[in-house]
């Protein structure tokens, strides 16, 4: 299942006017993971996306993210490698916006408090997003502290505070953003290879580029299939 909890990069709404303050973005993600040895797999995956917002609900972004990600344990550290393609869309994969192309490592390791239900697994996460639009190229710094709290084997509350830092080169002008995120949600195993998600989040983006700036809140359903083979 996704080791990422609650992470999210959905493209940015297009047109005029402030961005909006309140998104739902639910999605579908199909992986399929192969265990190489004891400490190693290899991953391919496809997580398509939509993103309503307004008042009603419109559908105003939508896309697809699919990959190949290699994983590796070192004991208690967990090290992974992730080329990722993300083709976007203006409204219902109406209008074609860009590709992305993304190279991402991470690096995270799990603390367990013996005899709770509570565990940690702060990470760090750097990438670099190439871009058929070259005002979406992007670097992005990200620190998370993903806080688990197990209700049963199936039934996880994560509590995720996050912040990132983005270089985007090729805006109007050279742009940097601030962005952080804290969400809280649930984790439920449904079957082997079967997983439902939801979090809530509220997120703010401090920018050099005032026009991109904003505060809003996030619902994210997700449901997460995977074949292990």
């Amino acid at each position: 299942m996704p080791s990422r909890a609650a992470d999210y990069d959905f493209p940015d709404f297009s047109g005029s006017g402030r961005p909006p303050n309140f998104v739902v973005i639910p999605g579908i993600r199909i992986a399929a993971r192969r265990q190489i040895d004891a400490d190693t797999s290899v991953e391919t995956y496809l997580l398509t996306q939509i993103g309503l917002a307004g008042r009603p609900f419109v559908i105003g972004a939508s896309g697809f993210s699919g990959g190949v990600s290699v994983s590796r344990n070192f004991g208690e550290l967990s090290w992974s490698v992730t080329v990722e393609s993300t083709p976007s869309w203006d409204g219902l994969f109406n209008s074609y916006a860009s590709t992305g192309t993304e190279l991402q490592t991470q690096i995270s390791r799990t603390y367990v408090f013996a005899g709770t239900p509570w565990s940690i697994s702060p990470r760090l996460f750097l990438g670099y997003r190439f871009s058929t639009d070259s005002t979406k190229e992007r670097s992005k710094v990200q620190l998370a502290l993903p806080v688990f709290y197990r209700i049963n084997a199936d039934l996880d509350i994560v509590f995720v505070p996050k912040i990132d830092q983005r270089h985007v080169p090729h805006w109007t002008t050279v742009r940097n953003d601030v962005v952080a995120n804290v969400a809280i949600g649930a984790r439920y195993q449904w079957r082997p290879g079967v997983q439902v998600s939801a979090f809530v989040g509220y997120e703010n983006r401090w920018s050099s580029a005032p026009e991109v700036r904003y505060s809003r809140w996030l619902i994210v359903p997700q449901l997460s299939l995977r074949a292990d083979f």
